[in-house]
């Protein structure tokens, strides 16, 4: 092993080692003035450097939490911002109502055309008598909506057929345009438009042809310029385009496929005693049906019974009562029965009793005795219409009976829903439709009571106006915007609106936390539903406006615990915040250096080193000497 063989004082060797621990000093505070550290590894301080480790690390994990924290927070400021404008859609909402509470419709209207009455008189006045031309039987509809389209509910798809949408050989309607008729039905053999001598087109479908295919004839036959179909959603329409007035009314019945549980009543054993020769006629007989009474006295004869003749009428005036009074149970008659069932529930026949009366007239009056004639019946075929396989609505009917008084036909038309009848000063009948809608008044078959009380067998009425419809169409649209708002209101895939939760993690053991639950503030979730009846009434609309006032303490209350839960997580963000500061500060009381007493220790080795040099200098000096020997 090589050694050094140059021999140096002891002086020298002194200096020489001064220097370099004085250097190895110099090279030390350099690096903690360069760092700022004092302890830069675990050689400088074992126990600083580990504890400063730890709390760093703790640090670095709190500041991550504070990320999230500050996430929740703006995940619960937007939820916050939602509720503010949900609130201002709930105030908006409320005003459309109030101004549509104080809004009146001007209901569409007609007079009497040609035909004067006596209000004091109605009573006893026959309406024959002022109306001639009118037969036993006659009806006519009252249809109120938009006069010029009429829209089908039921779902159809342009690919079916005929007969997949339900339609099947028999099935006969008429469509009015303006003052045209146009006459179609189904049948095995189709047949192209014809046009007889009243100037009424005729036509023939098969019920293998596509709802496309049918359209497409149907406004080929009525004009491409008069006439537009649709089918849009799913629902088919029509609409007139040069304003005429439209009707679509079922002609015909045929059988569904379909079968009903039914009750018969035998019209020839309706009574079972107080029979009078001489009598000439009843009163007080009733028969009631699914709960809707019927009073058939003026078709029971002095003999007690109802004869064959008269038992259409019977059923007509029960189907008539049924549908004022919203009832899907329907009668029809086959031979002397007449059978009661329900197109809405084929299932269980609808009940029915029979009430006893008088026999009237002759020489004496006679109790009329209620026979047990209302038995249960047979499953039988449920007859349907083209209006009601589509969902057309074919408006009110009305029928005329012999000896109705002007009072009875008055109070016929009343009683239909929205439609309103009465006489003015001048003797004229006024129809009025409450909604504000249009209203088309036309004669079904070749019934003449629409000619002959208002001069035209089809009259469109559009003097009316439907304010409040506009205020309801105006109020769903705001709760469209609710909808759509809520599905908005998200923030990095959480929506607190929606019904999603969110948590809030405080510490790094994830055992302090704050659950936030979501809310679910669409629409329905206020409890909120979509206008009825148009805002017809003023029900309905306090309705309404009920449900925002709840809707209204509902978004105060959630706005308040948002409010509180954002205070919350604002208050654990300050305290995270000053935690990471007090651990970084802790960290840096061990770790970091002094730079004034680092600054100093620099200055005092650098004047070390200079002064050693020195030393040094003066230590070689003496063996200097040796040369000048040479």
């Amino acid at each position: 092993m090589a050694t050094n063989n140059v021999a140096l004082t002891a002086s020298m060797r002194s200096n020489l080692l001064s220097l370099k621990n004085t250097q190895r000093l110099f090279d030390k505070t350099q690096d903690r003035l360069s760092t700022g550290y004092k302890v830069n590894s675990a050689m400088d301080n074992p126990s600083s450097y580990f504890t400063a480790q730890s709390l760093n690390s703790r640090a670095g994990d709190l500041s991550t939490l504070l990320d999230s924290i500050g996430q929740a927070v703006s995940t619960l400021e937007t939820a916050d911002e939602g509720i503010t404008t949900l609130q201002k859609y709930v105030d908006q909402a409320k005003s459309i109502a109030n101004s549509a509470r104080d809004t009146a419709n001007v209901a569409s209207s007609v007079k009497s055309d040609g035909v004067t009455f006596n209000s004091a008189t109605a009573k006893t006045d026959l309406l024959s008598d002022l109306m001639p031309n009118i037969s036993d039987g006659d009806e006519f509809t009252i249809r109120l909506g938009n006069s010029t389209k009429m829209e089908a509910s039921a779902n159809v798809a342009l690919d079916h057929t005929l007969e997949q949408i339900g339609l099947d050989d028999g099935a006969e309607f008429e469509m009015i345009v303006g003052d045209k008729i146009f006459k179609f039905d189904i049948d095995a053999a189709a047949a192209g438009p014809s046009v007889d001598a009243d100037g009424v087109t005729s036509q023939t479908f098969t019920k293998d042809m596509t709802l496309e295919d049918f359209m497409r004839e149907v406004v080929y036959t009525v004009g491409r310029k008069t006439l537009n179909a649709e089918v849009k959603d799913g629902k088919l329409s029509f609409n007139t385009m040069d304003n005429s007035a439209l009707v679509i009314r079922s002609t015909a019945e045929f059988a569904s496929g379909k079968t009903a549980e039914s009750q018969t009543v035998d019209m020839t054993k309706i009574f079972a005693s107080g029979t009078n020769s001489d009598g000439t006629g009843a009163t007080g007989v009733k028969i009631t049906v699914a709960g809707t009474d019927v009073d058939i006295s003026s078709f029971v004869g002095g003999d007690g019974t109802i004869a064959t003749a008269n038992h259409a009428n019977v059923a007509a005036a029960i189907n008539a009562a049924l549908e004022a009074d919203g009832k899907s149970a329907r009668v029809q008659v086959t031979g002397t029965n007449l059978e009661i069932f329900d197109k809405s529930n084929p299932g269980a026949a609808p009940t029915a009793a029979i009430t006893a009366g008088t026999i009237t007239g002759g020489s004496n009056s006679t109790a009329v005795t209620a026979n047990a004639a209302v038995a249960a019946g047979a499953p039988i075929a449920i007859n349907t219409d083209f209006n009601t396989v589509f969902g057309f609505d074919a408006g009110h009917t009305v029928t005329y009976t012999d000896g109705m008084t002007v009072e009875q036909f008055r109070q016929a038309i009343n009683d239909l829903d929205g439609i309103t009848a009465d006489f003015d000063n001048n003797g004229k009948m006024v129809i009025s439709g409450d909604q504000g809608d249009d209203m088309v008044i036309a004669d079904l078959g070749t019934g003449t009571v629409a000619k002959s009380l208002l001069g035209k067998s089809i009259v469109d009425v559009t003097n009316g106006s439907n304010e409040r419809s506009k205020y309801a169409k105006q109020y769903d649209d705001v709760l469209t915007q609710i909808d759509q708002l809520v599905q908005d209101t998200s923030y990095k895939g959480i929506n607190l609106l929606k019904g999603d939760d969110l948590t809030v993690v405080f510490n790094e053991s994830r055992t302090s936390t704050l659950e936030l639950k979501g809310v679910t503030f669409d629409a329905q979730g206020l409890g909120f539903t979509r206008t009825e009846d148009e805002w017809m009434s003023n029900d309905v609309i306090d309705k309404s406006l009920n449900q925002i006032t709840k809707a209204t303490s509902i978004l105060r209350a959630q706005a308040s615990e948002f409010g509180q839960n954002l205070s919350t997580v604002q208050i654990r963000s300050d305290f995270t915040e000053n935690m990471i500061n007090n651990l970084t500060v802790g960290a840096d009381k061990l770790t970091l250096a002094d730079m004034n007493e680092e600054a100093a220790n620099m200055l005092a080795l650098q004047t070390r080193q200079q002064l050693g040099t020195n030393s040094l200098s003066l230590a070689s000096q003496a063996a200097q000497s040796v040369l000048s020997l040479f």
